[in-house]
């Protein structure tokens, strides 16, 4: 249980006796986290910018000639880091999931830029994993995969 549906359960049932020994344990990890995942957070919105521009200038020349899929590819790739980074910071790792699932897989397969968006999304992970320490990317790895699953599910369809 995330200390996010901890502090929700415990707001919608006040009457309901003290969290469990396992429910504070959980709570207790998260909070001592926090300062980590703020300065993850922090960290990931300063570098976003040039962070992207890096993986595009990266991507074969054959991908970047489709500007109206590349484009596409890169706000979906910029969103799933936002939703991903949000996720780590609440501690919610299916928020970006939640977030994406109406629409991201109909704008990979109406944009076409399933190519373009596993090279940009492999490659963020594989610099993501070199810029951040290995506690930081272990904080954001299980929101990144499960936002990038959708991208994995809308190529087996």
């Amino acid at each position: 249980m995330t200390s996010q549906h901890i502090l929700q359960q415990l707001e919608r049932q006040p009457d309901r006796n003290y969290l469990t020994a396992q429910e504070l344990g959980a709570l207790n990890q998260y909070v001592g986290s926090l300062g980590e995942r703020v300065r993850t957070y922090r960290q990931l919105r300063e570098w976003e910018v040039n962070l992207i521009q890096g993986l595009v200038d990266q991507l074969p020349v054959e991908v970047q000639k489709d500007t109206r899929a590349l484009e596409q590819s890169i706000k979906q790739t910029i969103l799933i880091l936002r939703y991903a980074a949000l996720g780590m910071l609440v501690d919610d790792a299916n928020l970006g999931h939640r977030r994406l699932e109406g629409w991201l897989p109909t704008m990979v397969t109406v944009y076409q830029t399933h190519t373009a968006d596993v090279l940009l999304n492999r490659a963020l992970n594989q610099q993501l994993s070199r810029l951040l320490s290995l506690s930081q990317f272990a904080l954001l790895k299980p929101a990144l995969e499960s936002a990038q699953q959708l991208l994995h599910n809308t190529s087996q369809d």
